[in-house]
């Protein structure tokens, strides 16, 4: 049997479409600041906003100059990381493993 979409008021839909766009938006400019060196993958990982919690840590990596297909995908591999991971997803092995695998100590 198939469910359909609740019925949504205009507004609702309105809120809806807000909402996604303040999403895709911090999400284009936290990786245009990842790729200008103005936000570093430490500081994401480790303190991500509330928009950019549900991303996946394979499209960040992938916003940072250098970083291409193949190198992410090592350094995932490495930190036993899914390629399907978000940044909230992470557990705090998997971001000590992939800070780890970045190369980065950890400060502290």
């Amino acid at each position: 049997m198939l469910r359909r979409a609740p019925e949504r008021t205009t507004q609702q839909r309105r809120s809806a479409l807000e909402e996604a766009n303040r999403v895709r938006f911090a999400r284009a400019e936290a990786k245009r600041e990842l790729k200008s060196g103005d936000l570093t993958l430490y500081d994401l990982l480790m303190d991500p906003s509330e928009e950019l919690k549900g991303a996946k840590v394979e499209d960040m990596l992938l916003a940072v100059r250098g970083m291409g297909r193949i190198k992410v995908a090592k350094i995932l591999r490495e930190a036993g990381v899914s390629r399907a991971k978000t940044l909230v997803g992470l557990t705090h092995g998997q971001r000590d493993r992939l800070i780890k695998a970045l190369g980065w100590i950890e400060e502290g």
